[in-house]
């Protein structure tokens, strides 16, 4: 049987607006800099998540991914340059 069903898209609402620097992310990265960038966020969540500034985290993922290839001295690298030494909010 199909769905026939149509939804109502008027309650739908935009809560913020994306980084411009984000919103060209997927079409200017490779795969192998996507997946790069998704393992490279998974750590840094997963280790500072509750930590710091979430924003601090997603430019310490941007930056390194534009410099490195592997995720190898990533917590290392938050920990000297964005955890808590100086503002990256």
């Amino acid at each position: 049987m199909p769905n026939n069903i149509t939804y109502d898209k008027s309650s739908i609402r935009e809560i913020g607006h994306a980084d411009p620097a984000f919103e060209s992310l997927e079409v200017t990265l490779t795969e192998k800099e996507l997946n790069l960038r998704q393992e490279a966020l998974g750590i840094l969540l997963h280790n500072f998540g509750g930590s710091g500034p979430t924003a601090s985290i997603y430019n310490c993922a941007n930056e390194w991914c534009q410099k490195q290839a592997t995720t190898s001295g990533l917590a290392s690298y938050y920990k000297a340059y964005y955890n808590g030494s100086h503002d990256n909010t």
